[in-house]
């Protein structure tokens, strides 16, 4: 039987960005797309946020995905599958409000596509027709295109050198999208305020 906080699986999904799989059955039941959870590595390390990426009830997993960007990260990254996070508490936060509205345009950059990942499987699994734009500065640092092409109605990548998908920032296909017809009925975005400005309009 796994222990409490074990690390199932750990995967690098980019050079500074990896996803765990954590042993955490009453969070994995409990949590909410838009969640987040609180994690200490060391007993005197400081504690940081984390959102919940994905989650999996029946086999007591959430997965968290992470850059390495301090100290806390960095510890985190050298736990080996096996190894446990020594304190971790969750699920905290407001969840995000899921409804059936039509068409949903999900958007994210960067380290910004894995809170957005639960949100827009949720969307889909409420009905709505789902179309996502991730982007990121290059084609090896785009996170969870798998996860997000297996959801979507469509998939738009974005990277700035045009190493995958459009050369382009990810507004531009929004703002393509939010001036179209058949504009969409909800944008999500994870990112900057000026994503969300396009629809407003």
């Amino acid at each position: 039987m796994n222990q409490l906080n074990t690390i199932i699986r750990k995967k690098q999904l980019s050079d500074e960005v990896f996803q765990l799989s954590v042993f955490s059955p009453l969070i994995a039941e409990s949590c909410r797309p838009g969640q987040f959870i609180i994690l200490q590595v060391s007993e005197n390390g400081e504690r940081i946020p984390l959102t919940i990426a994905d989650s999996n009830a029946t086999q007591g997993l959430i997965t968290l995905i992470f850059q390495t960007v301090g100290k806390t990260t960095h510890l985190l990254a050298e736990l080996s599958e096996g190894e446990t996070i020594l304190n971790l508490v969750g699920p905290l936060g407001k969840p995000t409000y899921i409804e059936k509205v039509g068409t949903v345009v999900c958007v994210g950059g960067g380290i910004g596509v894995a809170p957005l990942y639960p949100i827009a499987k949720a969307m889909k699994a409420a009905g709505n027709k789902l179309i996502v734009i991730i982007g990121a500065r290059s084609k090896n640092l785009v996170i969870l295109e798998d996860e997000m092409k297996a959801i979507a109605d469509e998939l738009i990548i974005c990277t700035d050198d045009g190493s995958s998908g459009e050369k382009a920032l990810v507004t531009e296909p929004l703002k393509k999208l939010c001036s179209s017809a058949q504009k969409p009925d909800l944008v999500t975005a994870i990112g900057p305020p000026i994503m969300m400005k396009f629809c407003a309009e």
